[in-house]
């Protein structure tokens, strides 16, 4: 991630001095940061989840992990989202994050780029008390997971949780494990350049 990006992030949380940032893990590329402030649930706008049907692009994911074996770790990758014109399943897409870096399960390939079993797919459902917004905004994570020919109902997963969506970025937090949460954190995607 080049220094604009990283300015970029800053100038999204909108502060300047004295944040709060995590260092950087193993897969990250030098000077790649994230503020939790902006990722973290603080920031949470269900109203924002309406923006949904302008997320395809690419990105710049970045995940840290705030519980679990890989606590305080972080990842990063590029993620690029590709419109599905599907009720409740708008993009699919892929990534390249480690997801072994921050102790999240791994549910086949995240950068499966095959439509029926792509490495992400992005799902969203009605809010109640209003049926034409989304109320929740998922990112489930793993070519398995995401298989279109099988419906699963229990086992392995990894989900991001969309709490807020912005013009150039989205985030919110994510939990991994099997039969509950084994490990936990939160996530903001930054639009790239190239989108």
């Amino acid at each position: 991630m080049n220094r604009s990006n990283v300015i970029r992030v800053a100038a999204l949380a909108g502060v300047a001095a004295g944040l709060g940032l995590a260092a950087c893990g193993g897969n990250q590329r030098p000077g790649t940061t994230l503020d939790s402030g902006v990722c973290g649930t603080a920031n949470s706008d269900p109203n924002s989840l309406a923006r949904v049907v302008d997320l395809g692009g690419d990105y710049v994911l970045v995940l840290r992990a705030r519980s679990g074996e890989k606590s305080s770790e972080t990842t990063q990758g590029a993620l690029r989202l590709v419109s599905r014109d599907s009720t409740g399943v708008p993009f699919y897409g892929w990534t390249d994050v480690s997801l072994d870096e921050i102790g999240a399960h791994r549910l086949g390939a995240p950068s499966s780029t095959d439509r029926s079993a792509p490495g992400v797919l992005v799902l969203t459902s009605p809010d109640a008390a209003s049926p034409g917004r989304p109320g929740s905004v998922t990112l489930r994570i793993g070519s398995q997971a995401n298989r279109s020919d099988i419906v699963r109902f229990d086992g392995a997963y990894t989900a991001l949780y969309v709490r807020w969506i912005e013009t150039d970025a989205f985030g919110g937090d994510w939990t991994s494990g099997v039969t509950g949460p084994e490990a936990e954190g939160e996530f903001c995607a930054v639009r790239s350049n190239s989108s």
